[in-house]
């Protein structure tokens, strides 16, 4: 009796010590952040041929901000036969950030890539203790060579955003947010923040961070392409919904003198989408939805042929 008293003790002091540290590591999942909607101004279009037929005076300048170093194809949906023609030799994966300039609105960011921390100290840079375990399970490394930093790369350019707006909250997408100021606004998609993406990257965020999202329920969809956004209200700039890689994916287009659409990572890059596979999910719900979001990118760069294509980690073709 007194042996089976000990053993039940053992587990228990286990079984606490064990849920202590999964608390720790995830407790930025706790975290609140206290979110806005984003105020959707009224579209000034109604389907992709005004819009593309009326360009409007807005760039968008992409620089990459480090490295991510996998085995790509593990960010594609498992059950696609095309896996198969996948060739699963870990390469250099693109982080990258996008500058989109609006004469009358300013300066605007999609996503953050990595600060300063990845050069200092490499290969896990700003991760949390979760996203390192996680990252070193999978084989998975960064890196960032001094001077690509996001910090380093606006100044030079001397851009100060008003605003990023989130493909989706990955670490690897969030973990330039140090170096930004404190009146700077932070908009993703009204699902995208749940407890394990809060617990991937809350701790990139100041307490007072000002969080807005947008919820593409209540937006009308654009065919071939689901819910979108006219986020200026002007057709210049448009916030495109493509859930499944995460929650509440975003991709992006830019309706300048040569029309662009960032894929974000609803295709990773350029094989997975021309092949048609999509990106792997949170759950195999999510990575159902991801097949919708990417086929429905593939139709819109079908009809639309002109508009050039950015993936989400991929400066140059696979």
């Amino acid at each position: 009796m007194r042996t089976l008293k000990n053993i039940l003790l053992s587990a228990a002091i286990l079984i606490v010590i064990v849920a202590v540290l999964a608390g720790y590591l995830v407790r930025g999942g706790f975290r609140r952040f206290d979110i806005t909607p984003y105020p959707v101004p009224r579209p000034a279009f109604t389907n992709w041929n005004d819009v593309l037929a009326e360009p409007r005076d807005i760039s968008l300048t992409t620089f990459q901000t480090g490295v991510v170093h996998m085995d790509a194809c593990l960010n594609l949906d498992p059950a696609s036969p095309r896996q198969a023609d996948c060739d699963h030799v870990p390469r250099d994966l693109a982080v990258l950030v996008h500058w989109v300039h609006h004469p009358r609105f300013g300066d605007f960011l999609i996503d953050t890539g990595f600060d300063d921390s990845f050069a200092k100290h490499p290969p896990y840079g700003n991760y949390t203790e979760a996203m390192k375990l996680f990252n070193w399970a999978n084989g998975v490394t960064n890196r960032q060579e001094p001077g690509m930093d996001l910090a380093a790369q606006l100044a030079r350019l001397n851009v100060h955003p008003k605003a990023v707006f989130f493909t989706h909250l990955h670490p690897d997408h969030t973990g330039g947010v140090p170096a930004l100021g404190p009146q700077t606004e932070f908009v993703f998609g009204k699902a995208e923040a749940s407890f394990l993406a809060r617990a991937a990257v809350a701790n990139h965020f100041q307490a007072n961070a000002k969080f807005f999202s947008i919820d593409f329920r209540a937006t009308p969809s654009m065919p071939p392409l689901g819910p979108c956004v006219d986020l200026l209200g002007d057709g210049s700039f448009w916030a495109i919904s493509a859930p499944g890689h995460t929650d509440d994916d975003m991709a992006f287009l830019i309706n300048g003198a040569t029309p662009v659409l960032l894929t974000g990572d609803a295709s990773h890059f350029a094989w997975a989408f021309k092949t048609g596979v999509g990106p792997r999910g949170w759950n195999d719900a999510g990575t159902a939805r991801g097949r919708v979001s990417l086929e429905r990118l593939r139709a819109f760069a079908r009809a639309y042929p002109s508009v050039r294509l950015i993936y989400g980690h991929e400066m140059e073709h696979f």
